[in-house]
Parts: structure tokens; sequence; C-alpha cells
């Protein structure tokens, strides 16, 4: 049986199976934890962020080569997280922003 894919790369560490995470948020995104959500559907992660906990400042998806990142627009703020693209389609990704959130939709890459 298959090892389970963790939420976040902090998680997978803790289980002892360091390459098997979907998002690595860095320490300033999970020190803001009440700003954003992740939720997990079968075929995706979809990640939501409440633009008032980032001042309206939405965080981005991008593809820098081959690694897929989400990034602050403002960058001193320092809030960003990586994709692990091993799980994740980041070339496939899709956000929407509204007036109070920002959501990403980043499809699970099947295998």
């Amino acid at each position: 049986m298959a090892s389970k894919i963790h939420m976040f790369r902090q998680s997978a560490m803790e289980a002892g199976n360091p390459g098997k995470y979907y998002i690595n948020p860095s320490e300033k995104l999970m020190s803001k934890v009440s700003d954003w959500e992740v939720v997990e559907h079968e075929d995706a992660i979809e990640m939501i962020f409440y633009r008032a906990g980032f001042k309206g400042i939405p965080i981005l998806g991008k593809i820098y080569y081959d690694q897929a990142i989400g990034d602050c627009e403002n960058k001193d703020d320092e809030c960003s997280y990586i994709m692990n693209t091993d799980y994740l389609d980041g070339k496939k990704l899709n956000g929407e922003v509204t007036d109070g959130f920002y959501k990403v939709y980043i499809p699970k890459i099947k295998g």
C-alpha cells in the first residue's frame, strides 16, 4: 500500500515521508493560519485566502521553470508556498478573486 500524501511538508517530515506532501507553506504563511485554509478534493487541492488577512493583496500562483509557487505581490510580506509538482499540476491551476477572498484550485496529478 502506498503511503499517504500529506497536505503540508511539515506533517510529511514528521511522519517520515519528507517528499510526500502537496504544499510547503512559508513560516510566515503558517503564522497566519486563521487567514487562509486548504481543502483537499478527490481531484485537486483548493487554497482559500481571506483578503482581509492579507490587506487585500492576493497570493498569486506562478510557474518558474519547473517549480510552482504561490507568492504574495508584496515581496516584504514573505507569505508564500511551494507546490510539490510530483503530486500537483501547477501548470493547470485556476484562480478566482472576489471582494472577500482569493481561491486557487490546483489539480492533482493522477498517477
